[in-house]
């Protein structure tokens, strides 16, 4: 059992080794890493005008906030999920020639995209703040801090989940951009899912919409289902702590199949 304390022990260690990943990252350039906030910014200043056009939104700047909340929470998703196939064959050299928990890379990986995540974030809550909605400073900061806790746990399961799965189906990594890229466009993402019509089923049924859906609410309108949250918090711990046991199990297996 002491297995599931692993990742708290180590905290230090994986959060660092991330942090310095960021830093080699941006070390040559002024900005450093706020470039990870500021090309967050940019994309979605370009599609919330393109996209604004095309579907004629009657009000520019809600949809501008709509759009730069859910595609920020959009990108950390599919980044850690098309990040998974290969982090352990990444990791190959270090899984057969040390000791260290396989968990340890994910959380070095997972820790480098909340970091990511956080920059982006940060700045487009500020911008938003300034520009279109005040309160969006304290909701996107303090009431949004329970979904958003539930966004990054779901994420590390769903991290172990592909970056197993892509050790016994190699394809794995080319077919999740296409499914991503699927999901994406038909997710309301880009706009509202009173768009579907009679196929609001999709993003009922769509998990990754499921998960990006009550941060957005909880941003943009200051409303969390403060129960419902817990109960996917208790899930989600659960799934994380079964994972952390399974890796610790599954570690000669792994490098069997490396």
């Amino acid at each position: 059992m002491h297995e599931l304390f692993y990742p708290i022990r180590t905290f230090r260690a994986w959060w660092y080794s991330a942090t310095l990943r960021t830093q080699a990252r941006f070390q040559r350039t002024l900005l450093g890493s706020s470039w990870l906030g500021i090309s967050n910014l940019l994309s979605v200043v370009v599609l919330a005008f393109v996209y604004g056009v095309l579907l004629k939104v009657p009000n520019p700047k809600q949809y501008f906030l709509y759009l730069a909340v859910g595609l920020t929470v959009w990108q950390f998703i599919s980044t850690i999920i098309s990040t998974a196939p290969t982090l352990l064959l990444d990791h190959k050299e270090k899984l057969l020639n040390t000791t260290t928990h396989p968990i340890f890379y994910f959380l070095e990986e997972w820790a480098f995209q909340i970091q990511t995540f956080l920059q982006a974030w940060a700045i487009i809550i500020v911008v938003l703040a300034i520009f279109v909605q005040p309160s969006l400073l304290w909701q996107g900061v303090f009431v949004a801090v329970l979904p958003i806790i539930n966004l990054f746990l779901f994420c590390i399961s769903v991290h172990i989940f592909f970056a197993l799965a892509g050790l016994l189906f190699q394809d794995l990594f080319q077919v999740i951009p296409m499914l991503l890229q699927l999901t994406f466009l038909s997710s309301p993402v880009l706009f509202s899912k009173v768009n579907l019509g009679d196929h609001q089923w999709i993003a009922n049924w769509n998990p990754l919409f499921l998960i990006l859906a009550p941060v957005r609410e909880a941003a943009i309108l200051g409303n969390v289902a403060i129960l419902q949250q817990l109960i996917i918090l208790f899930a989600n711990l659960v799934a994380c702590g079964l994972l952390v046991l399974g890796l610790g199990r599954w570690r000669q297996w792994i490098v069997f199949n490396l």
